[in-house]
């Protein structure tokens, strides 16, 4: 069976960011995708503590709600990676989970190569400012991030305008959102 790991940044467990991961993990379980779902804003998701215990390991020393994750993450077919984007970034809590990634890197021959490539990489964003591309450096950094663990990113999501005082999640993003996820068995 294959499996989908989804890593949300956002701070609302319902908010925009969130609900679009939850609705591309819903449209991959329609093609027989097995899925897990990480908060980032879990209090027991803890920052790296730069022991470099995973140059050594394939996995991280630090023993907490993200632990469970790395193993997922060596089985994973494909990974998802969400954040809101606050004040011209990514959120502390997805910035914590680039950190923790680390560990998706192995140091060969005075190079750093990945350990787990191959993978599929789909990533969603959100931002208030009502300008699609007035932050595409930093989903574009992002995207590069990922990339360096080997992932391919096959899909990129923004969600824009969410501090309009209208705003409403849009239909047919959501079916955007539906539409990546059952599209991932395909690819």
């Amino acid at each position: 069976m294959p499996t989908i790991i989804a890593f949300s940044g956002s701070p609302h467990e319902n908010g925009c960011t969130s609900t679009l991961i939850k609705e591309i993990l819903r449209g991959a379980e329609t093609q027989g995708f097995q899925s897990t779902f990480y908060s980032l804003n879990d209090t027991g998701v803890r920052p790296c503590q730069g022991c470099h215990y995973c140059r050594t390991h394939n996995g991280c020393a630090v023993n907490d709600a993200l632990q469970p994750a790395y193993a997922d993450i060596d089985t994973a077919d494909v990974i998802i990676f969400g954040s809101p984007i606050y004040f011209h970034q990514i959120t502390g809590q997805a910035k914590i989970w680039i950190d923790r990634m680390f560990p998706m890197m192995e140091f060969k021959d005075g190079s750093f190569v990945p350990r787990h490539p191959g993978k599929k990489a789909v990533t969603v964003f959100s931002q208030g400012y009502h300008k699609a591309d007035e932050y595409r450096g930093v989903i574009d950094m992002t995207n590069r991030i990922i990339q360096t663990f080997g992932w391919t990113v096959v899909e990129t999501l923004l969600c824009y305008n969410t501090s309009a005082q209208d705003f409403v999640m849009s239909p047919v993003l959501m079916q955007k959102a539906l539409d990546i996820g059952k599209a991932l068995g395909k690819t």
